[in-house]
């Protein structure tokens, strides 16, 4: 692993452990896996975090540890900057979304309650 591969592990690391932990949260209980009230998915296609929790575990989970450790193994890719920097503008263009729709307050009310 060199000094420009590095900052990429610990992502995919940081991603995978915390997506796991999540994903086992939501599946071993999916109507209140560490607080999310299920009054956040009103209006969406799931009654519990049951299937939210699987994806987050097999997908996001244990998709980013096997990327870390190939990530030791080979040299990175341009295309996994530009990935990343889709990922980050998704990110940005969802939270300016929140911010002009008003539904960043409501969010915020749901998290503090």
């Amino acid at each position: 692993m060199t000094k420009r591969t590095a900052p990429l592990f610990v992502i995919h690391l940081f991603v995978g452990l915390g997506a796991m932990a999540g994903g086992l949260a939501a599946i071993l209980n999916p109507i209140d896996p560490l607080g999310p009230p299920l009054s956040l998915l009103y209006g969406s296609p799931f009654r519990s975090y049951l299937l939210i929790g699987l994806f987050l575990f097999t997908v996001l989970g244990l998709g980013n540890l096997p990327a870390a450790l190939l990530i030791t193994r080979f040299s990175i890719v341009a295309l996994h900057i530009i990935f990343f920097l889709i990922g980050a503008l998704q990110v940005l263009l969802a939270l300016r979304s929140l911010r002009q729709s008003g539904a960043w307050r409501d969010l915020l009310y749901e998290l503090r309650h």
